[in-house]
């Protein structure tokens, strides 16, 4: 497992950082920002997939709450049973996956602790470290002939944690992580038409981003600066995936702080949302017919072999 975390994730991410520190004229700063963008624009196609299942969901909330309704006085357990099998089918049905909501937060999560690693391997506090910075090194890597490298940005020393970055940053640091986590996560969230799922989603609009602002002060001054320009580029990202999708009114509630009220914004809302899950479903017969017509040619070949 430890050969495949430094070969996968270690010596890339390493490796990168490094190249980029070359580039931006010895900037580990702008080494940071650039290496969040790219792993940014990588991940588009997984935001286009996330709305899409989130979309998904929420247009069959209604189907998903009658059968909640159905089974409500039902107790016993080969009731749950069929409830459990009952929602199953509807995911399948409609071609949704409520595992899939969740594909860049499991993405970057990864990301977030290789990072923290990264950064005190590659500008390291002891001499020891310096030694252990050639095994992530690639061969061909220019970066060799300048360590150390040097860690400072806007006078701020990344690999320190931001607590230790002076006051003026000790303060502005966590407050733009919060804001930014804050703006990422309202213009993400989906209206929910089950109460507790809203009062859920409300709930951790606010904690999640009081808590990353809390957690800052003990990283160091290199992450909190990925997760900012991160959830900026997240935040643009999203708004881009969402337009592409035609998905009305997202920044007006963003800017209103509110939930979009039920009204004509709600219809259009539900029939871009039932075009999304219809638009899944399709893809997925296409991709079953294509596998049913290959099946049917290399049955066709057999029977002509024997």
């Amino acid at each position: 497992m430890g050969f495949l975390w430094n070969e996968l994730i270690m010596k890339p991410m390493v490796n990168i950082l490094t190249i980029f520190y070359s580039i931006f004229s010895d900037n580990f700063g702008l080494s940071i920002i650039f290496f969040t963008i790219l792993i940014r624009i990588l991940m588009i196609p997984i935001s286009f997939r996330q709305v899409k299942q989130m979309l998904g969901m929420q247009s069959i909330q209604p189907k998903l709450k009658k059968i909640q309704e159905k089974y409500k006085d039902r107790k016993d357990r080969d009731s749950r049973q069929k409830m459990s099998q009952e929602t199953m089918a509807l995911y399948k049905q409609s071609g949704v996956n409520p595992v899939g909501c969740l594909g860049p937060m499991i993405i970057q999560l990864p990301i977030w602790i290789g990072l923290y690693r990264a950064i005190f391997k590659v500008v390291p506090a002891t001499p020891e470290g310096f030694a252990n910075l050639s095994f992530y090194l690639y061969s061909w890597n220019p970066v060799i002939s300048k360590v150390p490298l040097n860690s400072k940005f806007l006078n701020i020393d990344l690999v320190n944690p931001v607590q230790q970055a002076g006051t003026v940053f000790a303060i502005i640091l966590p407050i733009v992580v919060a804001f930014t986590t804050f703006a990422q996560q309202k213009v993400s969230m989906f209206k929910s038409s089950d109460p507790r799922q809203e009062q859920t989603n409300r709930m951790m609009l606010w904690m999640m981003p009081v808590m990353f602002g809390f957690f800052t002060l003990s990283f160091p001054a290199g992450l909190a600066t990925y997760i900012i320009f991160s959830n900026i580029a997240g935040f643009f990202i999203q708004i881009y995936v969402l337009k592409k999708l035609k998905v009305k009114n997202t920044l007006k509630e963003f800017l209103t702080l509110s939930s979009p009220e039920k009204g004509d914004n709600d219809s259009d809302n539900v029939i871009n949302n039932e075009e999304v899950t219809n638009g899944i479903t399709t893809i997925q017969r296409q991709d079953s017919g294509r596998s049913n017509k290959n099946r049917s040619r290399r049955s066709k070949r057999k029977s002509r072999r024997g």
